[in-house]
């Protein structure tokens, strides 16, 4: 007895189900889900000086950036580029020479400039949000950036929603106190192939000159921040790093070590040499400059559940005004560098926040989900807001009850998605004005609101299914099955044919 062959289009498919399956696979594997429970943040600045509106006219834009991302699938980007203490004045004329803008209303990308970029992300949806401006300044000396970006492909909050921003700012001063070429800034909030979460910041400023007689000059000043880890408790760690090149203190060269500031034409010994730079640094006060330097024990923080890595710079204390009155804003030190990376996650069921601590720096809360709340009317949404803290002070929400976002005060972020930058405040005949800053910043980010019926969030099995894209899978696991059977059986019916003729 002889058996007949196997029909050639079940052959066929038999083979495409077994070419599906592993590729199927491998995309599955591409993307690997984040903990259960996290929050990332990061933020960089460049320069700063609270108060300094006060103290000189100037001509100086140096950047701020900030960023943060979460299980909840909240996530935000912000870049700016504002005078030190943070207020939003405009840019114009020759400043913006060669202005382009991507992502921004058309009406907000013209003279005057307010050099703000936002994107945000909310809900599980799938989104890409860009904002991006550059000019390259009179006879393009003088050259400016800001981006910002959130990305998410799909399943936002298992899988992190990506968020990054940059600024670059040109040449500028204030007179008589600090003068610099350049400066920048970056945060990236990411994850690796096997779903570590990863917060990275980095700020730098190029050509230095502090005091009236360029009494402190350094070449550049870098501060970086990375913190990173995964779900599982006591897996968080971080690096700080803070570098300055060809440093010098009343003409004389320095250098900056863990145990201090040192002669960089040591002595015999290396006391002599961390001796011969505090007497420098004695009479650079006596001049009227207090240089404060970075406390490098401070730089890193880790508990089972988060790490915090904020890696500071430089601080200058002006003891009186150039002209030799006093200003209020010299009460407030030139902070020259400083970058902070936060990561905070557990494999289990619980609420995570990063917020600015009462008295600075940042604060990681770890507590136990609430029960859900009622379900908001129809047509409303609920504000979910996430607290951040560029300059190492308390911040909270606006009087009106709404948070805001650094520079960009009073501006409602758009939702998932999509950007939106307002127009310049104006006054009076309409020009644009400057909106002082607070203290602190925060971020104001819409969310959906939750129902008040955890049945209203109850799926079927189709429709888990289908979300997680597991029906066609399921049939092709199937049809494989019947495939690998009959791969079984087509050898023994050969060797029966054999056997029987």
């Amino acid at each position: 007895m002889k058996l007949g062959r196997l029909p050639r289009g079940l052959a066929v498919a038999a083979v495409a189900a077994v070419t599906v399956v592993p590729l199927a696979a491998s995309a599955a594997s591409a993307a690997p889900s984040a903990p259960a429970a996290y929050s990332v943040y990061g933020s960089a600045h460049a320069l700063r000086w609270p108060g300094s509106s006060s103290v000189s006219v100037g001509d100086l834009h140096v950047p701020f950036v900030e960023g943060q991302t979460n299980n909840l699938a909240i996530a935000s980007a912000d870049a700016s580029l504002a005078v030190p203490d943070e207020t939003s004045h405009t840019l114009s004329g020759v400043e913006i020479e060669g202005l382009t803008c991507s992502g921004y209303a058309e009406k907000a990308c013209k003279d005057p400039f307010i050099a703000t970029a936002h994107a945000n992300h909310s809900g599980v949806d799938g989104g890409h949000a860009e904002q991006l401006a550059t000019f390259a300044g009179e006879n393009g000396k003088f050259p400016g950036k800001i981006n910002a970006i959130t990305d998410c492909p799909g399943n936002c909050g298992g899988q992190l929603v990506h968020s990054l921003g940059g600024a670059a700012g040109p040449a500028g001063g204030l007179p008589g106190y600090v003068s610099i070429g350049s400066s920048s800034a970056s945060h990236e909030l990411t994850t690796d192939d096997k779903g570590k979460l990863i917060s990275s910041a980095r700020s730098e400023l190029d050509n230095v000159s502090i005091g009236p007689k360029n009494e402190v000059h350094f070449s550049s000043l870098v501060a970086t921040a990375q913190a990173f880890g995964s779900g599982a408790e006591n897996t968080k760690d971080g690096r700080a790093d803070l570098r300055i090149a060809d440093f010098f203190i009343l003409d004389n060269p320095v250098e900056l070590t863990r145990a201090g500031l040192r002669l960089a034409n040591a002595g015999p010994s290396d006391q002599e040499a961390y001796d011969g730079a505090k007497v420098l640094l004695q009479k650079l006060r006596d001049r009227g400059i207090n240089l404060e330097l970075p406390n490098f024990d401070a730089q890193l923080s880790k508990t089972a559940d988060h790490v915090t890595v904020d890696t500071a710079g430089l601080l200058v204390h002006f003891e009186q005004s150039v002209s030799g009155t006093p200003v209020a804003g010299l009460s407030h030190p030139l902070e020259l560098g400083h970058a902070t990376a936060v990561v905070a996650a557990l494999d289990s069921d619980r609420h995570i926040e990063v917020k600015p601590g009462p008295n600075g720096g940042m604060v990681v809360e770890t507590t136990a989900p609430t029960s859900v709340p009622a379900a908001a009317p129809p047509g409303s949404k609920a504000s979910t807001t996430v607290n951040s803290n560029r300059n190492g002070q308390n911040t909270g929400p606006s009087r009106n009850g709404t948070p805001t976002t650094g520079a960009n005060k009073g501006t409602a972020p758009p939702t998932s998605g999509t950007v939106n930058t307002p127009p310049p405040a104006t006054s009076g005949g309409g020009s644009a004005v400057s909106t002082p800053a607070d203290a602190g910043s925060s971020t104001a980010v819409e969310a959906n609101p939750p129902p008040g019926n955890t049945d209203d969030v109850a799926l079927g099995l189709r429709d888990v299914q289908r979300k997680l894209g597991l029906r066609g899978a399921h049939s092709v696991s199937r049809a494989f099955g019947a495939f690998f059977g009959l791969g079984l059986i087509l050898p023994l019916a050969r060797f029966l044919i054999r056997r029987l003729g």
